[in-house]
């Protein structure tokens, strides 16, 4: 009997001293993908479509969100912060230059969607704006 327990025993550190060892994947910030600088390809229904560029950077003040600038070709001193959560982007109301921004964002392969609406008080755009690096 004791002879079947050390055999087992034996048989038990030899079958998980050759089980495959999981692969742990390191942890990548979903923020890292939107950071940079960008072509942003601007379009409004009714009006010519702007070119401009944006610069995006980390929110020092918030690990989840992302600051980005020149939103809507207000200027490089516009910006607004969007909270990211895996590809998506969310851009709550917020207020610059006097213009009330808010929308979604979607990233895929190497560029993103920014669809927001820009009201200035008299009237609501609709803006679809794409980023491209």
């Amino acid at each position: 009997m004791k002879k079947n327990f050390y055999l087992f025993l034996l048989s038990s550190l030899i079958l998980v001293g050759c089980a495959e060892e999981a692969v742990i994947e390191p942890d990548i910030d979903p923020k890292l993908k939107f950071i940079g600088t960008w072509a942003v390809k601007e379009e409004i229904t009714g009006q010519a479509t702007q070119n401009y560029s944006s610069i995006i950077v980390a929110d020092s003040s918030n690990t989840s969100k992302i600051n980005i600038g020149n939103i809507y070709n207000l200027g490089a001193g516009a910006k607004l912060s969007a909270l990211v959560a895996g590809n998506t982007l969310d851009i709550s109301s917020q207020s610059i230059t006097g213009i009330s921004i808010t929308g979604t964002g979607s990233y895929a392969g190497t560029s993103f969607i920014l669809n927001y609406t820009a009201n200035d008080g008299s009237e609501t755009i609709n803006v679809k704006a794409t980023y491209t690096k």
